[in-house]
């Protein structure tokens, strides 16, 4: 089959480019569709790849995806995606959507599986006039253009019990991670961790949450160290320098081990898959993320290891209690449903299912 790939947007690397990327691993002919691509923003296999967008890249120029720009230029991409066509000699289109790019337009005929990575509406509220006059006909649009793909994947099973109501044919197919780039680390090694601080994620944290935070651990004496990206953050690296430790944003042969010599991760992602807190676990590392966060919906919080309540800096003597004990490998296996080479693996079978149902021709249904 000719098969491209779809996206919301090429901009910055996120976990939707990831998954694209991943495609890409499965799919080495296909090419890309999106609604906005900056070039060369973000390095590796997606550059290298024929990419298609709509006159929206020259529009929204942040560099963020789903920013305030996005939102206030959002009723002008029902209008892109009609002009920004797939043709009709493809065969199967891959759609990984955030919540709009399942509407590019494309010949009938042509098959389309939308993964759901996120929905940008259920957590976005409407902060500008001409943002709240469009967001009902939007979010409408959006998901009737979700109605329209022959399968709809999506991330949880919280998902697939609403919208297996409002399509023919739904399937979960959790995320992924790199496994084995965070492996659980042998114990002679970990024996050498120093295992005194805790690592905190930098990338969802306002600056003001941030320093709250800083103020009240420095307070405590507990030591711990930012990691992720952190650029928002700038002003404390000044006002906190020689105090504090921000790491930054770090490739995995660094990050692998960091966490894993970290005492816990703490988590503040509030939607989506909290990827570096998954990477954390596999390396055998506890995490604390919040009880009212979506991000929490990929993890069973009453298992070992996943802590929901980010009180424990009052509470420190007992949050040191509760991780004693902790079997590491009980840890590590939360995990390994979200390994990258299952995702792969699942993916392929299904596409060719399809291709096989498909097909008039048993010999290659058969070889399927």
């Amino acid at each position: 089959m000719k098969i491209v790939v779809s996206c919301d947007a090429l901009v910055a690397r996120d976990y939707a480019v990831s998954v694209v990327e991943s495609m890409l691993l499965l799919y080495e002919n296909a090419e890309l569709y999106s609604i906005v691509h900056h070039e060369g923003k973000i390095i590796g296999p997606v550059e290298q790849r024929k990419i298609h967008s709509s006159f929206l890249s020259h529009i929204l120029t942040d560099e963020t995806p789903f920013s305030d720009q996005w939102w206030k230029k959002a009723h002008l991409i029902p209008g892109a995606l009609k002009k920004l066509h797939i043709p009709c000699n493809v065969d199967l289109v891959i759609n990984i959507s955030s919540g709009f790019s399942q509407a590019i337009s494309k010949c009938d005929g042509v098959r389309q599986i939308t993964y759901l990575v996120e929905n940008q509406f259920e957590t976005r509220k409407p902060k500008f006039l001409r943002e709240k006059i469009f967001r009902g006909y939007l979010e409408n649009w959006a998901q009737k253009s979700l109605m329209q793909a022959d399968e709809l994947w999506v991330t949880t099973q919280k998902s697939a019990d609403f919208w297996s109501n409002k399509h023919k044919s739904v399937s979960v197919l959790p995320p992924f991670f790199k496994a084995t780039d965070f492996p659980l680390f042998p114990e002679t090694i970990r024996k050498s961790f120093p295992s005194d601080f805790f690592a905190i994620e930098a990338d969802h944290l306002t600056e003001s949450k941030a320093q709250g935070l800083i103020d009240q651990l420095l307070k405590k004496g507990i030591k711990f160290k930012f990691v992720g990206i952190d650029h928002h953050l700038d002003s404390l690296k000044d006002k906190y320098k020689d105090r504090v430790e921000f790491w930054g944003h770090r490739c995995a042969g660094e990050l692998a081990p960091f966490l894993a010599a970290s005492r816990g991760f703490i988590c503040f992602q509030e939607k989506g898959f909290p990827v570096q807190a998954i990477e954390a676990l596999s390396t055998g590392t506890p995490i604390w993320i919040k009880e009212d966060t979506l991000a929490l919906d990929y993890l069973d919080k009453s298992k070992p290891g996943v802590f929901s309540n980010l009180d424990f800096i009052d509470s420190c003597e007992d949050l040191f209690e509760q991780m004693k004990g902790l079997d590491i490998k009980k840890v590590h296996g939360l995990v390994q449903k979200f390994h990258d080479l299952k995702f792969r693996a699942w993916v392929h079978r299904q596409v060719q299912k399809l291709s096989c149902d498909s097909s008039q021709e048993n010999e290659t249904c058969t070889s399927c």
